[in-house]
């Protein structure tokens, strides 16, 4: 069964998960918008990627539909905010009640040691003893692209302004700061196979 799960975060909160498998899904339920969003895919794994959202969201709501505005952050025609991530054979969507949610999903790849510099902070890099692991540099990734995605900001530096803290039993604490604006984040950590899913949620 391609869907996977559905993740509670509680009474304002819902994360639905879909393992994407090539071929299974076809463009028959998309309408002119998503159908001409389709075409600029340029390979098979982006379009099924594609094709699993729209699935997902269909099985939570069949009248929803996804928009972007110019940013490129999606909304639907319902009070409740969402945020998607996909990577490789998984894709996720957070349905919820809060302004500024997040999510993002990540497989485990070695390549990530390879760009750390590009997103850590010097307290990331100073305060953790598995600053060389795979599995802490993608919790950190995670944890920024959901923040990212959350604020829906252009031009945010992930090792200058966001700044993640506390990591320990899948959950944390993320910090956006720049100029006057700051935002703190609860951060929760799903570990999938060889992914891992961060929600990250505003903390007022």
């Amino acid at each position: 069964m391609p869907f996977l799960k559905d993740f509670i975060i509680n009474q304002n909160t819902k994360i639905k998960l879909w393992e994407v498998n090539l071929g299974e899904l076809d463009y028959s339920d998309l309408d002119e918008y998503d159908i001409n969003l389709i075409k600029s895919r340029k390979n098979e794994l982006a379009r099924e990627q594609f094709l699993a959202v729209r699935k997902t969201l269909q099985l939570e709501n069949p009248g929803y539909k996804i928009r972007y505005d110019v940013s490129g952050k999606p909304s639907i025609n319902s009070d409740l905010n969402i945020s998607i991530s996909h990577s490789n054979f998984m894709a996720a969507i957070v349905f919820s009640d809060y302004s500024k949610t997040g999510i993002d999903i990540q497989l485990k790849e070695s390549k990530i040691l390879n760009i750390r510099n590009k997103f850590l902070n010097e307290s990331e890099k100073l305060n953790n003893e598995h600053e060389s692991e795979v599995n802490y540099l993608t919790m950190i990734w995670t944890a920024k692209e959901s923040i990212y995605k959350a604020l829906g900001i252009k031009g945010v530096s992930f090792s200058d302004d966001i700044i993640i803290k506390n990591i320990s039993n899948n959950k944390g604490q993320g910090y956006y700061m720049s100029g006057k604006e700051k935002y703190k984040f609860d951060l929760t950590f799903f570990p999938i196979e060889d992914y891992i899913l961060c929600y990250a949620q505003p903390n007022n």
